[in-house]
């Protein structure tokens, strides 16, 4: 039996050096990744180096490498911190960008804990700080779920892979604090190396998140082939999307149900090779991808408008600059999961 246990930790050591390893490395991917915004990919960045670390830790207590006490666990228990802010503001990023106030002011606050915790050995704060931890977390999950659910006929495709990560982790933070409880008040479901073992689960629903947003743009933070070829200055660069964004969100051409990257390109003077560049790299999307959100958001806008409440389905969608009414029903349940009238009907 004494045998079998050992093997089992040993086991369980392994796959969490594993996990390890496959968290530092997505930890790189995000950090150095230039598609998508900055701020999501520094936020998936921190979250795979906390579980990182974390699984990192695990693998030495499991393999008896150091002590339950040491330094390198003071620091994984306290990333966690971070955790449930960094959700949250994954969560909201679709919708409103968080600047760096929004940032700030929810990430700083928990520096003082943390640095409490692993330089000074209070032990009435040792055994209160666990509470308030928990509560911090359950707090930002809660609000991030709470989100999702309200947002999510909005954007259902973006949301649907969210929410079951959010839920999940949510289920994996109560039953390890309950856990914790338990072994404080002398009820141990479970031996101190299994329930160390347990907390490598919490990073499947990190994973499930970091390798959806990878495989959408695997891009390993290097400027594809294709544009290494057509270099464009900053300055430049910064003018022409200004420009291009001008006219699209400003001008709202993309209301021309024939507006093509040939007739933009001549209206706005800025070569085509450059649009299609300075969109795919500042907004992770093709020109037409780009006209089609933009029509979307328009539509939506348009069915929720009373005035317009005497147009057919065709008809707004026309005014919006589709071409077709049949692509636009297509494209409008693909981008919110909804139905035209679906969306009507809600809005009334």
């Amino acid at each position: 039996m004494v045998i079998l246990l050992s093997f089992m930790l040993k086991v369980l050591s392994i796959i969490s050096l594993i996990v390890a390893a496959q968290a530092f490395f997505l930890c790189i991917h995000f950090f150095f990744k230039k598609k998508a915004t900055r701020i999501l990919n520094r936020i998936l960045s921190f979250l795979c180096f906390a579980f990182a670390l974390l699984t990192f830790n695990t693998y030495l207590s499991l393999s008896k490498t150091i002590v339950g006490n040491s330094f390198i666990q003071d620091i994984a228990n306290n990333v966690m911190w971070f955790v449930g802010p960094c959700l949250y503001l994954y969560t909201i990023y679709k919708d409103k960008i968080p600047n760096k106030k929004v940032i700030v002011l929810n990430l700083m606050p928990y520096v003082i804990p943390a640095i409490i915790d692993i330089f000074f050995n209070w032990n009435w704060f040792s055994q209160n700080i666990v509470i308030v931890a928990f509560i911090q977390m359950c707090t930002y999950l809660f609000l991030s779920i709470t989100y999702v659910v309200s947002n999510y006929s909005k954007s259902s495709e973006y949301y649907n892979w969210i929410l079951p990560s959010l839920a999940a982790f949510t289920i994996l933070v109560v039953v390890n604090f309950s856990l914790r409880v338990l072994g404080m008040n002398g009820i141990e479901l479970l031996s101190n190396p299994a329930r160390q073992s347990f907390t490598t689960l919490f990073v499947v629903p990190i994973f499930f998140l970091a390798y959806k947003e990878m495989n959408s743009t695997n891009d390993f933070g290097i400027q594809p082939k294709k544009y290494k070829t057509t270099p464009i200055s900053k300055e430049k660069s910064e003018a022409y999307l200004s420009t291009i964004k001008s006219a699209l969100e400003d001008k709202k051409m993309y209301l021309d149900t024939s507006l093509k990257l040939s007739s933009f390109a001549s209206e706005t003077g800025i070569p085509s090779k450059y649009i299609s560049q300075l969109i795919n790299q500042n907004l992770n999307l093709s020109f037409t991808e780009y006209i089609t959100q933009l029509r979307i958001e328009d539509a939506k806008s348009r069915l929720k408008d009373p005035k317009k409440q005497h147009l057919t389905i065709s008809g707004i969608a026309e005014e919006s600059g589709f071409a077709s009414s049949s692509r636009f029903n297509h494209l409008f349940k693909k981008h919110t999961g909804l139905t035209p009238t679906q969306y009507q009907k809600q809005g009334l």
